[in-house]
């Protein structure tokens, strides 16, 4: 098969003498499939190099496997480190990013934003826009929920908003107490009975 000819599933099905349904139990690692039958497409599909479309999935399956990604800042070590995690731990999961940087950490219209993402039919937004000043005003206004999930990220609590974040002062204290035990038990070494 030329390289310029994209593998089809078509082609993956004729290849190992099996249906266009029993390729797709394989790939969507359905049970219902014989060890031996399951072992030859396999082969097959990495024969031919064959990588099922995304956007045959997402039809499919009614998902698009892709999460919006709400920022600002990036040019500081704190939104990029946040936003390199987000990218790792998607991609582990088989999930794309669609990546919007606000103008500013203070950009509260963001009911166009909204209506942008969801028309791209993502399957949940991460809203990673540190909470600053009154940057998230706009909770309390009459927008509407989005039908997918939204979680927030480094903000105060509120009822019914779900949000993922970590008390940085109690993490410091943490590490500056841990910090200095270690150093009294090394000092406490080095003051030992001298030679």
């Amino acid at each position: 098969m030329a390289i310029s000819q994209r593998v089809t599933i078509k082609h993956v099905a004729k290849e190992a003498g099996v249906s266009i349904q029993t390729v797709s139990r394989v790939i969507n690692r359905r049970p219902d499939v014989s060890p031996e039958t399951r072992k030859r497409v396999l082969q097959i599909i990495e024969q031919l190099e064959y990588s099922p479309s995304a956007l045959a999935r997402s039809l499919i399956q009614r998902r698009s496997y892709t999460l919006g990604v709400v920022t600002a800042g990036l040019k500081y070590i704190g939104p990029s480190r946040t936003l390199n995690g987000i990218t790792h731990q998607a991609q582990e999961l088989g999930y794309a990013l669609l990546l919007h940087e606000l103008p500013s950490f203070n950009t509260n219209n963001i009911t166009p934003l909204l209506q942008s993402l969801l028309s791209r039919h993502i399957d949940g937004i991460i809203w990673a826009v540190p909470e600053i000043g009154d940057n998230r005003a706009w909770l309390e206004e009459h927008i509407p929920t989005p039908p997918i999930p939204m979680i927030f990220l480094t903000m105060q609590k509120r009822p019914g908003v779900p949000i993922v974040s970590f008390d940085n002062q109690m993490g410091g204290r943490m590490a500056t107490r841990h910090l200095i035990e270690e150093g009294c038990k090394h000092i406490g070494h080095l003051s030992g009975p001298l030679d």
